[in-house]
This record gives structure tokens, sequence and C-alpha cells, in this order.
């Protein structure tokens, strides 16, 4: 498992050490700018990325996609959905 944020590196340290670590790897798309958000279209005409949660399997197909306007995703929900792909 790992996570891909448009965010910095340095973004991604403060959030691991705020949760009180991470034990998977957070993945930058802060440059190009969102390059890989762009691919998955999750990026806005503006620029900025939308609210969305993506899981890929290991062969690389979408197997849930979710945008979100405001708030934060449903763990239990993204847990099942993992659960669903072991």
């Amino acid at each position: 498992m790992l996570s891909v944020s448009v965010d910095s590196v340095f973004s991604h340290k403060a959030f691991a050490e705020k949760m009180g670590g991470i034990n998977f790897p957070m993945l930058s798309d802060f440059y190009p700018h969102g390059a890989m958000c762009a691919l998955y279209d999750c990026l806005r005409p503006e620029g900025y990325p939308k609210r969305v949660v993506v899981i890929v399997d290991k062969q690389g197909v979408i197997r849930y996609r979710k945008e979100y306007e405001k708030g934060i995703p449903d763990n239990k929900e993204l847990l099942a959905e993992l659960d669903k792909i072991k």
C-alpha cells in the first residue's frame, strides 16, 4: 500500500508525524505539479486537485474511485474496499 498526494514531501512528513507515524510510503505528486493526478482525472481545470480516493490493485486496475466535495473519507468504507482486493 502507498499513498500519493500533490502535497510536498515536507507536508507528508508533518502529516505522518501528526498521525503518530505512517507504515506505508507516501509519494509526492508535487513536481511536475499534479502529473499523476491528471492521469487519474483528479486534477481540476484550474490546476488544483479534486479530493479523490483511488484504489488501484497490483495489476494496475482501478478497483475503487470516489470523489469528495468536502470532509474526509470514511475509513471503514476504505478498509472494506481494500479487503475486497486482498
